[in-house]
């Protein structure tokens, strides 16, 4: 059998008042070769790229890419095929830019070419949701551009909307590491319903201001009350940084998924100045950092 190649890119969930349901697909991509061996019994890893020395540690058993394999070939009642999987990380792991859902749709997508009757990319991503346990990453990981999902009674819903082509993400990645358990658990159990009305406002105001490309409303329509205030008590120095970004003219500026690394909206003139701006506050703080512009993904996960 040849080698089955696909890539997947970085995600930002949330997209400011979008609380696990909102997600952005952006121009980073993981890529990941899987060459069949029909004499295998299970899978083998090799790993190169950004955190590659933290990847080769854990326990083949529970990596991501493999199970995702297994889940579909289960799903699909055919014997699982094994083998070797190179993985080409380009994407800061454990970042908040959705690195584990790169290995889930990589898994499905690699699976899904083996398949005798591969499934539709509705199917695969119900999949991808059952396992990670929430779309907001996966979705548009696997669509591309900006999605809306939710599951309702058992029932995955999603839309997808374009996103401007001339709008640019600035990216800053500081030397912090937010866990996704712990940034939940910050969060409070409940809210005041004036804070609740906000967030429904300007969740409908951001999906609709994208839609029209209406880019002076994205500050207001980006904040949140759910779950960026106590995020960035996790990150710091973020509200310098925020701060930092709307000086140089971003039009807004949220925590990707959940952090640490922190997403400006802006357009091509202005992009690498909002970035640096960003990364400066960090680094004047003694903490290391990485910047990054990119464009949205309007294709999502694509074979190579």
């Amino acid at each position: 059998m040849e080698t089955i190649r696909v890539q997947v890119p970085a995600t930002s969930a949330n997209c400011g008042p979008g609380f696990d349901c909102l997600g952005l697909a952006l121009s980073l991509y993981n890529v990941f070769s899987f060459s069949p061996n029909k004499d295998a019994l299970n899978y083998t890893y090799t790993f190169k790229g950004l955190g590659a020395d933290l990847l080769v540690k854990e326990s083949p058993a529970n990596n991501l890419i493999g199970q995702a394999i297994l889940t579909l070939f289960t799903k699909a009642q055919q014997a699982p095929v094994y083998g070797h999987i190179l993985v080409d990380t380009h994407i800061p792991p454990a970042r908040g830019l959705g690195s584990s859902s790169t290995a889930i749709v990589a898994g499905l997508l690699l699976a899904n070419a083996l398949l005798v009757k591969p499934f539709s990319m509705d199917v695969l991503l119900e999949v991808a949701t059952e396992i990670e346990g929430h779309p907001d990453n996966v979705a548009p990981a696997l669509l591309g551009d900006l999605v809306c999902a939710l599951v309702d009674k058992g029932r995955l819903l999603h839309t997808s909307i374009a996103v401007p082509k001339d709008l640019y993400f600035a990216l800053v990645v500081p030397d912090v590491l937010v866990s996704t358990e712990y940034a939940r658990s910050v969060l409070p159990s409940m809210i005041k319903r004036t804070e609740a009305v906000a967030n429904v406002s300007r969740t409908a105001l951001f999906v609709t201001a994208m839609m029209q490309n209406k880019t002076d409303y994205l500050q207001t329509a980006m904040q949140d009350y759910l779950h960026v205030p106590y995020r960035k008590t996790l990150i710091p120095h973020c509200e310098a940084a925020f701060t930092a970004a709307l000086q140089e003219g971003s039009y807004g500026v949220t925590i990707s998924g959940s952090g640490s690394t922190l997403i400006a909206y802006t357009n091509k003139e202005k992009a690498e100045t909002v970035a640096e701006a960003m990364k400066a506050i960090f680094l004047s703080h003694d903490i290391k950092a990485e910047t990054l512009v990119l464009q949205a993904a309007h294709g999502g996960a694509s074979y190579l």
